[in-house]
C-alpha cells in the first residue's frame, strides 16, 4: 500500500532536514571547454571566493567528458545569503586555457528532495551493437530514448533520476565457464553506444519496481534496444549485470528510419555543452529533456545528477549544418536557453510540438559552452575485443582519502601522470567525489587509456592492463605517503580494469 502522508509531516521532515544542514546555501562553479582539464584552475571560484584556506577543498567534485568536450562541477558550502532567485549564474568567465570559460552561481537547495532512503535500479541500455560513432540521427534517436527514460521514472518508478550517463562501458556477458570473481571478465570498450541510469524508487511502493522494469521493457522492444538490469542476486557487485534482451538491429534501423528520415546519417563536426541548473526536484529531468528534444536538438552525450540537491542536467548538442561555429559562450535564463539551444542545434521541425508547462522551468538556468569540435575515439567493430590493441580501454578508480589534503583534481592528475609511462593517451571520461562522514572525501573515476605498446591479443591486453593498473596503484599511494598530509592508513585507493573488483577493495564508501 502507498504510504499516507500528511501535509505537516511533510513539512516536519523538510525543516528538520534544512535545520541539521550545515549551510543555507551553495556556492558553485562549473567549467565548459575541450577535454583534457589540468588540476590547476579547476575549483577555485573566479568570483568572490571561499575562504582561501577553503577555496582549493570543494565539498563535492564532479567531471565528465566525452567526444572532445569536458564539463567540471564544483561545490562549497556557503553561509547565509540574499538571492533574488532561488538559482543565480554569472557570466562566461575566460580562464587561462583556450576555448574554455567558467560560470561561477548561487543556490540555495531544495530541502525536499529527498532520495536518500529510496532503493535503487540501475540499468544498462544498448543502442548499437558496434562502436561510438553517432549520427545526426542517432543523436536524435539518443534524445527520444532519454525522453522516454526519464518519464518512465517519473510515472512508473515515481522516484528521481539518481544518475545517468551516456555513454558508457559496454557490457559483453561472460562465458558460463567464467569464474564468478570476474578473473576472466572480457575486455571492454571504453565507451559504447550505451545509456547508464541509476533511479531511486519508492520503497514504500512495492509495485513501483516492477513497474519501472516492466516500462523499460516495453521502451526496449519498441526501439530495439538491448537491456540489462543489475544484478540483485545473493553475492554480486555493482557493474555486474542481469540479460533481460539483446539489441535488435534491423528494429532500431527502423525506427530510426521511421522517426527521422530527412535527417543526415554523417557524423557531426562540431558541437556544443548545454547544461541546466536548479534546486534539484522530481520530475526536472524529465521535463528539461523532453523540451529540449521538442526544440528540435539531437543528444550525443549526456550526464545527469545532482551536486548537493542542485540538479544539473549535461548534454552534448550536436550543432546543425550551417550553424554558427564561432557563437560564444552564454548563460542566462531557461527561455532564452531554450531559444539558442534550438537555433544553434536544431535538426528537425519541431512545430506544434508539446511544450508543456513553463512554470516547471521557474529558477532554472542554463549555461551553454562554444561550439567545439568533435573527436570520436577509434574502438573495435566487436565490442569489447580488438585483434591490435590500439583501441582505448576502460580502467576504473575508487579513492578514500582524509579532506583538505590532496584534492581530487590533484590526484587524478597524480593517477593519469603516472599512466603516461604506460598510455600514450589518458583521459578521465568520469569523476565524481563528496565529503562524506568522518570528514573523508570518497571518489570514483573511469580513466580511458590507449596503451603506448600495442598488445599481441584480447589476452595479452589483458594482463597488460592488470599490471599497468598494480603499478600505478602502488605508485600513486607511495606518492599519497611521501607528502605526509594523509596517513596512509586512512588513505585508500584502488585501480582496477574491472569495474566490479573495485567492490573488494574493503572501502568503506
Amino acid at each position: 500500500m502507498e504510504r499516507r502522508t500528511s501535509r505537516s509531516s511533510e513539512l516536519a521532515t523538510i525543516a528538520a532536514e534544512a535545520a541539521g544542514a550545515d549551510t543555507s546555501s551553495v556556492r558553485l562553479r562549473l567549467v565548459h571547454g575541450p577535454a583534457g582539464f589540468t588540476a590547476d584552475g579547476l575549483s577555485e571560484p573566479t568570483a568572490d571566493p571561499p575562504p582561501p584556506d577553503l577555496a582549493q577543498w570543494p565539498s563535492d567534485f564532479w567531471l565528465f567528458s566525452v567526444a572532445g568536450l569536458a564539463m567540471c562541477v564544483s561545490a562549497w558550502p556557503a553561509a547565509a545569503t540574499v538571492f533574488s532567485e532561488p538559482f543565480e549564474v554569472g557570466t562566461p568567465l575566460r580562464t587561462d586555457r583556450d576555448d574554455t570559460h567558467a560560470y561561477d552561481g548561487f543556490s540555495v537547495p531544495n530541502p525536499g528532495f529527498l532520495n536518500e532512503p529510496n532503493r535503487r535500479i540501475d540499468a544498462l541500455l544498448t543502442l548499437n551493437s558496434t562502436h561510438w560513432s553517432p549520427s545526426y540521427r542517432d543523436s536524435l534517436v539518443t534524445g527520444a530514448v532519454l525522453t522516454r527514460v526519464c518519464q518512465l521514472a517519473v510515472d512508473r518508478g515515481r522516484g528521481p533520476v539518481v544518475h545517468l550517463h551516456s555513454p558508457v562501458a559496454p557490457f559483453v556477458d561472460q562465458q558460463i565457464s567464467a569464474r564468478g570473481d570476474g578473473s576472466h571478465e572480457r575486455l571492454r570498450d571504453a565507451i559504447g553506444p550505451c545509456v547508464r541510469l541509476s533511479v531511486a524508487v519508492n520503497p514504500h511502493e512495492p509495485t513501483a519496481r516492477l513497474d519501472f522494469e516492466r516500462g523499460l521493457v516495453e521502451l526496449a522492444e519498441e526501439f530495439g534496444l538491448g537491456l540489462k538490469l543489475n544484478d540483485r542476486r545473493f553475492n554480486r557487485v555493482p557493474g555486474e549485470w542481469f540479460t533481460i534482451r539483446g539489441f535488435d538491429r534491423e528494429r532500431y534501423r527502423q525506427v530510426r528510419a521511421r522517426l527521422f528520415p530527412e535527417t543526415p546519417m554523417h557524423l557531426p563536426k562540431h558541437a556544443m555543452i548545454a547544461t541546466v541548473m536548479g534546486p534539484a526536484r522530481l520530475g526536472m529531468a524529465a521535463d528539461v529533456v523532453a523540451r529540449i528534444r521538442s526544440s528540435g536538438a539531437g543528444v550525443l552525450a549526456a550526464a545527469l545528477s545532482s551536486v548537493r540537491k542542485i540538479g544539473f542536467i549535461n548534454l552534448v548538442v550536436p550543432l546543425a549544418e550551417g550553424a554558427d561555429v564561432a557563437a560564444p559562450a552564454w548563460s542566462g535564463g531557461w527561455d532564452d536557453g531554450l531559444k539558442l539551444i534550438a537555433e544553434r542545434g536544431g535538426l528537425w521541425d519541431a512545430d506544434g510540438a508539446d511544450h508543456g508547462d513553463d512554470g516547471a522551468f521557474a529558477g532554472y538556468k542554463v549555461a551553454l559552452s562554444q561550439p567545439m569540435r568533435c573527436s570520436f575515439p577509434q574502438s573495435s567493430r566487436r565490442t569489447g575485443a580488438s585483434v591490435t590493441g590500439r583501441v582505448p580501454y576502460p580502467l576504473w578508480l575508487r579513492w578514500e582519502i582524509p579532506n583538505r589534503t590532496v584534492g581530487s583534481p590533484r590526484l587524478l592528475a597524480m593517477v593519469a601522470d603516472n599512466l603516461g609511462v604506460y598510455a600514450e593517451h589518458t583521459e578521465v571520461a568520469y569523476a565524481r567525489a563528496r565529503v562524506g562522514r568522518g570528514d573523508l572525501v570518497r571518489g570514483r573515476a573511469k580513466l580511458v587509456v590507449l596503451l603506448t605498446h600495442a598488445p599481441r591479443d584480447v589476452a595479452d591486453a589483458q594482463a597488460v592492463l592488470n599490471e599497468v593498473a598494480e603499478r600505478v596503484q602502488e605508485r600513486t599511494l607511495e606518492q599519497l605517503t611521501d607528502m605526509r598530509w594523509a596517513g596512509a592508513a586512512r588513505v585508500r585507493l584502488r585501480l582496477s580494469p574491472r569495474e566490479r573488483w573495485l567492490t573488494y577493495s574493503g572501502m568503506s564508501a
